[in-house]
């Protein structure tokens, strides 16, 4: 089961990440990204967003996919309550996100982040199991 957990970090927000393969590694990062945002069990899954991101290896392309979850906040609001990610190559990842736009009268907004940093940016196996670290700018 995927699972993530916040770190601590001098000035910004961090996470890490765990999970049993590279598409549930990439899907937890995505929902933690959004957890950190606004509080999950608020938002509705009310639309559906295609997304894909382009990189070289896992470590590029976490951090491409995490940039483009992360535009989708601060073009359009949208927080997601679900990620998935239907394909994942070396150069390429793809899915979906759920959710809706952030409405303050309805969702508790957490905090702002303001990028993916590569500060500490991580991505490795350990013990058959896929493993990320994340600080976010804030």
């Amino acid at each position: 089961m995927p699972a993530f957990r916040e770190i601590e970090h001098t000035a910004d927000l961090g996470i890490e990440v765990e999970a049993v393969d590279l598409p549930a590694l990439f899907a937890c990062a995505g929902e933690a990204l959004f957890a950190l945002i606004a509080d999950s069990a608020s938002i509705e899954e009310r639309q559906s967003i295609p997304l894909s991101a382009v990189g070289e290896g896992a470590e590029e392309l976490l951090h491409a996919w995490l940039r483009e979850l992360l535009a989708q906040f601060n073009i359009s609001g949208f927080v997601a309550k679900g990620c998935e990610v239907r394909s994942i190559t070396n150069e390429r990842v793809s899915g979906i996100i759920k959710g809706e736009k952030l409405d303050l009268t309805r969702h508790d907004f957490r905090t702002e982040i303001k990028g993916v940093t590569y500060h500490d940016f991580k991505v490795w196996q350990e013990d058959g199991h896929w493993h990320a670290r994340v600080i976010f700018d804030v």
